[in-house]
């Protein structure tokens, strides 16, 4: 089963990425149920339904249930013939070729794992030898800490991650044989993205609003207006023409955005949820970014497999 690692800074959202992506699959399924299934492993089906349940109370994922999931399997069907999750069309039987399976491994604390990996104890460590055979690593990229070049800000900094992603990625690099048939597939998702620096945005010379998820290569080069800056170890390594042992597929990005009401005097930053179309409710989230990221998660998965 094709294994997907996710990555982030401290406190960027790694667990509520993971809980919108199931949402996603909610809504996906709800909207149309004649033509797309899914189903979680029973081994982690209560975890994920309770940071959803808290997403649907308004709420973020507290420390107890961002503590309770380390691993997530999902399991995709879809009706369409070679036409993947986003289309609405239907046809006849469920489709193996729009079937995935996909096995997520979060790394709560990188800098601790890049540091036992240098020191050689990360070999008996199951989680890491996960992650250094996975087939595609979603890199989180909190929004609220990119900067514009130049701009001096330790605060907002991510030099510390950068280094850490970056070495993981090397790590994974080392670990294939040279001239190895399988692609490695780097995702970036930039969290909090409704909560980005307007000073970020105007330094790299860019608009607040994304290009839309059709537009791959007008999106590809916005999003590098901010990675060459702020993960710029990173990208270095991904992009650099001589391959040691792996191929790295084009990478993707994605915008993610979670729309909130703000603190009152008795009461937390709270979710704010929107009424669907059938009447039911959801966050009011970025759902068309994460209904593109399951469509490009389902052909990784069928090329792995």
């Amino acid at each position: 089963m094709p294994h997907v690692v996710i990555v982030g800074d401290r406190g960027s959202g790694k667990t509520t990425v993971l809980a919108l992506l199931y949402a996603a699959q909610v809504k996906s399924g709800a909207t149309r149920a004649d033509d797309f299934r899914f189903h979680v492993g029973l081994e982690s089906l209560e975890e994920i339904s309770e940071v959803f349940q808290q997403l649907m109370s308004g709420s973020f994922p507290d420390s107890a249930a961002k503590e309770g999931i380390s691993s997530i399997t999902f399991h995709m069907a879809s009706r369409k013939a070679g036409l993947g999750l986003l289309s609405r069309l239907r046809s006849q039987g469920w489709n193996p070729g729009a079937s995935a399976s996909l096995h997520f491994v979060l790394l709560r604390n990188l800098d601790d794992e890049m540091a036992r990996y240098r020191t050689g104890s990360s070999l008996a460590n199951t989680k890491l030898r996960d992650v250094l055979e996975s087939d595609a690593m979603i890199i989180l990229v909190d929004s609220t800490k990119l900067v514009a070049s130049g701009q001096e800000d330790p605060v907002a900094a991510m030099t510390t991650y950068d280094a850490a992603v970056e070495s993981l990625v090397s790590a994974v690099q080392r670990s294939r044989g040279r001239g190895s048939a399988r692609r490695f597939h780097p995702i970036f998702i930039f969290s909090k993205f409704d909560s980005v620096h307007k000073e970020a945005l105007r330094g790299a010379g860019l608009d607040g609003t994304p290009p839309a998820v059709r537009e791959t290569t007008r999106r590809a080069a916005y999003a590098r207006a901010l990675l060459d800056t702020n993960l710029k170890k990173t990208i270095a390594r991904i992009t650099a023409r001589e391959v040691q042992g792996v191929r790295f597929g084009t990478p993707s990005y994605f915008f993610s955005r979670v729309t909130t009401e703000e603190a009152t005097g008795n009461r937390n930053e709270r979710v704010r949820l929107r009424q669907t179309q059938g009447g039911g409710w959801e966050p009011d989230y970025s759902a068309d970014e994460y209904l593109a990221l399951l469509e490009s998660l389902r052909k990784i998965a069928i090329e792995a497999e």
